[in-house]
């Protein structure tokens, strides 16, 4: 004999069937860092492709095997200036090493790699979102974006990145934004690219604590002279 469905059985199902899930983070690389790291240093390339967007002109290369990720952006850019912009390809990398230093866990891995005796960044590439500009060119608001947004201003002044627009900023899942393309960052310029009025308190105790010897010893692999003959001072930004 089959029993029918208890009341609170119908009523437990139907929570269950209504109740929003919580989104997919597009930022899969949290937790598994070291090993992304490493398939960005060492998986075999299978192809090569323009990606037909960006000043800097990156390329996608597939890897094999596909796991923990089958692509990744590729910047060869050797130190310089290109159109009155000074540019590096290490500054991608610096960026990814002062996202974890400061556990802001917005800037995916980024390494550098020799391909085809070429040297420049592999950064991982991320599927499944969009950028503000394919998006419509705002960024969201509201209060679930208040957080991302306020850090991702206090990271640009930090990092001197004038360079932020509608095509580097990805768009997640609610709450979640994704940084790329920091080729143009680590300037020595001491002004401060976008004016704040207020500051994420967590980030701002975490850059706060974090001390001189820290931030050179993050940073300076990555530092390369700029032309006014200085490296971006980690310890006085």
């Amino acid at each position: 004999m089959t029993c029918a469905p208890s009341g609170r059985a119908i009523v437990l199902a139907f929570v269950l069937l209504w109740t929003p899930q919580a989104a997919t983070s597009a930022r899969t690389w949290i937790g598994r860092e070291s090993q992304i790291e490493q398939h960005l240093k060492t998986a075999p390339i299978v192809r090569m492709s323009e990606i037909g967007t960006g000043v800097t002109r990156p390329r996608r290369a597939r890897v094999t095997p596909p796991d923990p990720f089958e692509s990744l952006t590729w910047k060869v850019i050797p130190p310089g200036v290109r159109g009155g912009y000074w540019e590096s390809y290490k500054s991608e990398i610096a960026a990814y090493q002062l996202d974890k230093l400061l556990a802001l866990q917005m800037v995916p891995p980024a390494v550098e790699r020799t391909i085809n005796d070429e040297t420049g960044a592999a950064i991982m590439w991320i599927d499944g979102v969009k950028s503000v500009k394919e998006s419509g060119g705002t960024v969201p608001s509201g209060p679930v974006w208040g957080k991302p947004i306020r850090r991702m201003l206090m990271f640009d002044n930090l990092i001197c990145n004038k360079d932020r627009n509608a095509g580097n900023i990805l768009i997640g899942p609610p709450g979640e934004l994704i940084l790329i393309d920091h080729s143009r960052a680590f300037l020595t310029d001491r002004n401060l690219p976008t004016r704040i009025e207020r500051v994420d308190g967590e980030l701002w105790d975490r850059m706060t604590a974090v001390s001189a010897a820290e931030l050179t010893r993050t940073l300076q692999p990555w530092m390369t002279p700029r032309p006014s003959g200085r490296c971006w001072n980690a310890g006085n930004a």
